[in-house]
C-alpha cells in the first residue's frame, strides 16, 4: 500500500510553461556560475608548489579581452553565415543616392604632395549611409602642389580635379553631415587627420582596430588591412587595382554590420 506521504512522480508533460521557464533559468544560472568558476581558475592557476600564482591586472585584462573576443567571434561567425548583411551594395556601379542616417561610413582618397609625394593631400571624399547609398562623393582641390597622383592606388587623375570643390567647402559640408552620427571607416583617423576634423571618439567605429574583426581574420597583432578583412570576413575581393572610396566605405560598413552587436556590447562594457 502506498503511503499518502510518498513523493508524487510528476510527468514532465504536466509541468506548466512558467515552471519550465524557471527550470531553464536555474539551469542557465548554474552554467554561468560554472563558467565563472572555470574562468577564475584559468586566471589564477595554482602553482606546483601549492602556492597561488600571482596574475597582474594587465594580464587579467588581456585574458578577459581575449576570452570576450573568442565568445564574440563564435556569435559573429554564426550571424555572418546567414548573409543577412549582403544587401549592402559594394560595387561602384551602384550609384543610388541616399539621405544621411544614424550610421555613416566614410572613406577618402589622397594624392601626394611635398618631396617625393610623401605628404597625404585630400583629393576625394565619399560618404554612404547605413544602407550603402551614396550621401556624398566629391573631388577636392588639393591644398598644395601635387607631386604624385598615386593613381595606381588612389585612382585619382589630373582631370578628376579640374572641377573639384575647395577644401574649406568640403570640410564644412562633411562636418555638418557627420555631426552627432556614428562614423564607420577603416583607419578612419587618417581621414579625419587629412580632413583636419575631430570626431567624438564614442561615435567613431574604426574597423582597423576592432578586436572581433581581427580575430575573425586570424590577425592578432597590429592593424589588419581592409582588403584582408573583406576576404576573410565577408568572402569578397577588393582593391585588386586602383582603390575606390565608395567601395571601401561600403566594405567598412558591411564589416561593422557583421559584428555590430558584439562590437557595441564591448564598447558599452568598457564605458561602464
Amino acid at each position: 500500500m502506498t503511503s499518502k506521504h510518498a513523493a508524487k512522480t510528476i510527468d514532465p508533460k504536466d509541468l506548466s510553461p512558467s515552471w519550465k521557464v524557471l527550470q531553464m533559468k536555474l539551469k542557465e544560472e548554474k552554467e554561468e556560475q560554472q563558467r565563472a568558476q572555470e574562468a577564475e581558475k584559468a586566471e589564477n592557476p595554482a602553482a606546483d608548489d601549492g602556492f597561488t600564482k600571482v596574475v597582474s591586472k594587465k594580464m587579467r585584462q588581456r585574458e578577459n579581452r581575449k576570452r570576450r573576443a573568442q565568445e564574440a567571434l563564435a556569435t559573429a561567425t554564426e550571424t555572418e553565415t546567414k548573409k543577412v548583411h549582403h544587401d549592402i551594395p559594394v560595387m561602384i556601379e551602384d550609384n543610388e543616392k541616399g539621405e544621411p542616417t544614424k550610421v555613416m561610413a566614410l572613406d577618402c582618397e589622397y594624392v601626394g604632395g611635398g618631396m617625393n609625394g610623401a605628404h597625404d593631400v585630400l583629393a576625394r571624399i565619399s560618404l554612404v549611409n547605413e544602407l550603402g547609398k551614396i550621401v556624398y562623393d566629391k573631388y577636392v582641390k588639393p591644398t598644395e602642389k601635387v607631386t604624385d597622383y598615386r593613381t595606381a592606388v588612389s585612382g585619382i587623375r589630373p582631370e578628376n580635379l579640374l572641377k573639384a570643390i575647395p577644401f574649406d567647402r568640403a570640410q564644412t559640408e562633411i562636418s555638418k553631415l557627420l555631426d552627432g552620427r556614428i562614423v564607420v571607416g577603416h583607419a578612419v583617423h587618417n581621414d579625419f587627420r587629412v580632413l583636419k576634423l575631430n570626431h567624438v571618439r564614442k561615435l567613431t567605429r574604426d574597423t582597423a582596430k576592432c578586436a572581433v574583426l581581427r580575430t575573425m581574420a586570424k590577425h592578432e597583432q597590429g592593424r589588419v588591412s581592409l582588403k584582408k578583412l573583406a576576404k576573410e570576413v565577408l568572402g569578397i575581393e577588393i582593391q585588386k587595382g586602383e582603390h575606390d572610396s565608395i567601395t571601401d566605405a561600403r566594405v567598412a560598413l558591411r564589416l561593422y554590420e557583421a559584428v555590430k552587436k558584439q562590437w557595441e556590447a564591448e564598447i558599452k562594457r568598457y564605458r561602464n
